[in-house]
């Protein structure tokens, strides 16, 4: 299930991409300014608000000096905005993206103004284009450099906040490409990475600083989106396998649940049903379920597992994102004041995890490179390095394949080697000449067959290669070959002659049962060449 849906969220995901990259050729919001003065400095709130209808309007009278080269900033999301000096259009934004966005999305304001202006009445008059949307009120006077300098000072906490969290689920996204390329249990932290990815991004384009300076403001809108759609599925699929639970199917049901609403919005978009505004609650019905199906499993967890140090971590370290965003809720009810307590508690709980994740992967490492080396030690010949009997035996094996009900052998062919005089060296010369010899004979017989197949020794002067087998001509070039390297070692003036008596046989269905009768004739075939060497050797 995991693996499945893993492909369904990240073909949702770059779905997502490509939809918002065709919709950033329609968006913009349209914006008229009698003005290109482009100065400006802050100016607390001094507007007097009332209710006209649909529309919330703010009044003020401007300064009879001192205005010229001045601005008011204001910082609008999901408003058309119009903005008069004695009756006179001076400013307005509205959506102009077609069927695809009712909105401009999120916008920074700024009216300019001039001499002509001195103590005259602005009025701004603002009107959401959902019902549910209240505009923020906040009002900024002065040159626009002073202006960007307060906002960027109000916002940067929580832009730096968000930027930690996007580089650390970064780096983690390299770490996981490259460093764990080959673990298997890799899954839990790739999701997670993810996870910290969209949040990082989700919380840059929340801060409202992102808008200020980049010209897609309705594109910023759909990626706040799409990022909020997206984020449950791969921290769900995140805890599924950290949790002993992780094969209750009510995870599977909340992961596709989640798949389904995001494919849906989506659609409703395209097809100009409901923007991504109008349906935000089906994410946040999904996000309330996602949240009390981890409570659920946590509980469930706590209740019938002993519980392990990463899921304990994970669940101390969701109480305190709770305990955060608590406290800035509250301060935002009693004092009306925004503060950066819950995405403090995201990103303690992002560095923590990871560092877990990373520790946890750090162990999965060691434990497959100690499986490895006790795997190679169980396979490999300690003296030539080459596979040993153990290998042989398995591959052996595992050259059958199943074609329908019957097993076939996968075309092969075996050479069989045996060492001449191997217990003459070590009789005369003791067994370190012995070990030498075998290991000459060892590392020709991997250089020759090595590249194309491979070679065991499988007893103490018996070895054996397994190829493909590809044509008559290719196995006696292999075979002259190997003469020749015999030939040119014994230019050398080993202590006795080098000399291995070889034979080789293919794999023949319609005469061998199995590969051991393969093996039997390559055998054989050798032990005739031992004989023949012996011969010559003996008329000598």
């Amino acid at each position: 299930m995991e693996k499945r849906t893993t492909r369904i969220y990240i073909t949702i995901f770059i779905l997502t991409l490509i939809s918002v990259s065709f919709a950033l050729s329609f968006l913009k919001a349209d914006v008229y300014n009698r003005t290109e003065i482009q100065v400006a400095q802050l100016w607390n709130d001094k507007m007097e608000q009332f209710k006209e209808g649909e529309s919330f309007i703010y009044k003020t009278v401007l300064p009879i000096d001192d205005i010229d080269n001045k601005v008011i900033g204001y910082d609008s999301a999901h408003m058309q905005i119009e903005v008069t000096i004695d009756n006179n259009l001076v400013y307005s934004l509205s959506a102009k993206g077609g069927y695809l966005s009712k909105t401009p999305g999120y916008y920074w304001n700024f009216v300019s103004f001039t001499h002509a202006d001195e103590g005259k009445e602005i009025i701004f008059r603002v009107t959401p284009v959902y019902k549910d949307s209240k505009p923020k009120g906040n009002f900024y006077f002065g040159t626009r450099s002073s202006v960007e300098h307060l906002i960027v000072k109000e916002h940067l906490p929580r832009f730096i906040i968000a930027a930690t969290i996007l580089l650390v689920g970064i780096i983690l996204f390299f770490y996981v490409v490259f460093i764990l390329k080959k673990v298997q249990q890799k899954e839990p932290l790739f999701h997670f990475t993810l996870f910290a990815i969209m949040l990082g991004i989700w919380y840059m384009s929340e801060t409202q600083l992102l808008e200020m300076f980049l010209p897609c403001h309705v594109g910023l809108l759909y990626i706040d989106h799409m990022m909020l759609m997206l984020m449950p599925i791969p921290f769900l699929l995140f805890l599924q396998q950290i949790y002993q639970s992780k094969k209750h199917l009510l995870w599977s049901f909340i992961c596709y649940a989640n798949c389904i609403v995001v494919a849906l919005r989506i659609l409703l978009q395209l097809f100009d049903i409901a923007d991504l505004r109008e349906t935000l609650w089906f994410t946040h019905v999904m996000i309330g379920l996602s949240i009390a199906v981890v409570a659920f499993f946590s509980i469930y967890e706590v209740a019938k597992y002993k519980l392990t140090g990463q899921v304990k971590l994970n669940i101390s370290c969701v109480l305190i994102i709770l305990v955060t965003i608590v406290l800035e809720l509250l301060e935002y009810r009693v004092n009306n004041k925004s503060t950066p307590y819950g995405s403090l508690g995201f990103l303690f709980y992002i560095i923590v995890m990871a560092i877990e994740s990373v520790r946890n992967s750090r162990k999965v490492i060691e434990q497959a490179k100690e499986s490895e080396l006790y795997r190679k030690l169980a396979f490999t010949d300690e003296l030539t390095k080459l596979y040993n009997r153990t290998a042989f035996n398995k591959d052996i094996n595992e050259r059958f394949m199943k074609v329908e009900i019957e097993y076939k052998v996968i075309p092969t062919v075996l050479f069989m080697f045996d060492l001449n005089d191997l217990k003459k060296c070590n009789d005369n010369f003791g067994h370190e000449y012995g070990d030498c010899y075998i290991t000459m004979v060892s590392n020709i017989i991997k250089e020759v067959f090595g590249t194309d197949g491979k070679c065991y020794r499988i007893g103490g002067d018996e070895f054996c290669s397994i190829m493909d087998y590809t044509s008559q001509e290719d196995i006696e070039n292999k075979y002259n070959h190997f003469v020749e390297a015999i030939q040119k070692k014994n230019e050398q003036e080993f202590v006795v002659p080098v000399s291995v008596a070889v034979g080789y046989a293919i794999y023949d269905p319609n005469i061998d049962k199995s590969l051991e009768e393969t093996l039997k004739r390559a055998d054989a075939m050798m032990y005739q060449n031992k004989q023949k060497i012996k011969q010559i050797y003996k008329n000598k």
